[in-house]
């Protein structure tokens, strides 16, 4: 099992909706930093192209208890009760899970982007957006869209520690900008797709050259909705990868 060594401590953190049944996800609002603190506004953002979006295909237009028409400040502990709470017994269990050593000093902020915050009832996360950090730092990617990938990439064909590659897609139908992934011992197919509020620091981290190496590292989920995570390190020069072969593939 590896663990993230380098804490990113972000400025901001994306709240991501997903349409039912499967559909997209949408970059809805941002929970703003409040300077160095450890506290955060809520910011929708209504003149993107994603919430325009979402609404078309049925989200309601903002967090529950938080109307879009209205200022929201210090909103913090509303978003972190879709976390377990520090003191619980258990708490060094949850951060096993994310990858994060018992012990590790993180704030709340940094946390809930580290954990992703999903829960069954809702179709919300959170998204940690890696904004101009520096490396070497680590992650988990949920890897998107794999259920629907899973029969030419089956389930228990994966196993901890394989390599993963990311490479661009420009003739993807729905998104040209698109970063897909691909595990090439099981297969040379797609097992899904970078998640969209990372898209664009994938492909400045790609092409810039830094080397960029996912892992397997499990599955959770459900039969019906199984959910593949990659351990991603992101490093200033290439290791197990040849960054110009990488480059060269992605940029194809």
């Amino acid at each position: 099992m590896r663990y993230i060594e380098h804490i990113i401590e972000p400025g901001r953190l994306l709240l991501s909706w997903q349409a039912p049944l499967g559909g997209g996800r949408y970059i809805v609002a941002e929970l703003c930093r409040r300077g160095h603190g450890n506290e955060a506004n809520l910011v929708y953002l209504l003149n993107t192209t994603d919430y325009a979006e979402s609404r078309a295909v049925g989200f309601p237009g903002d967090y529950p208890g938080f109307p879009p028409d209205k200022e929201h400040v210090n909103v913090l502990a509303a978003f972190m009760r879709r976390l377990p709470p520090r003191h619980r017994g258990d708490f060094s269990q949850f951060l096993d899970a994310i990858r994060i050593p018992s012990g590790e000093k993180i704030s709340d902020f940094a946390l809930l982007g580290y954990a992703g915050a999903r829960l069954p009832g809702d179709d919300f996360s959170i998204i940690h957006p890696f904004d101009d950090a520096t490396p070497p730092f680590e992650f988990l990617l949920l890897v998107a869209g794999y259920r629907y990938h899973q029969e030419n990439v089956p389930r228990d064909s994966l196993k901890p520690g394989m390599a993963a590659r990311f490479e661009f897609e420009p003739n993807n139908p729905n998104d040209p900008d698109a970063v897909r992934v691909v595990i090439p011992r099981v297969s040379e197919h797609t097992a899904g797709y970078v998640c969209r509020g990372l898209l664009p620091q994938f492909r400045r981290w790609i092409a810039s050259g830094m080397a960029v190496e996912g892992t397997f590292d499990r599955l959770n989920g459900t039969g019906d909705r199984p959910l593949a995570y990659l351990f991603v390190t992101v490093r200033e020069a290439a290791s197990s990868f040849k960054t110009d072969e990488l480059v060269a593939k992605a940029s194809s």
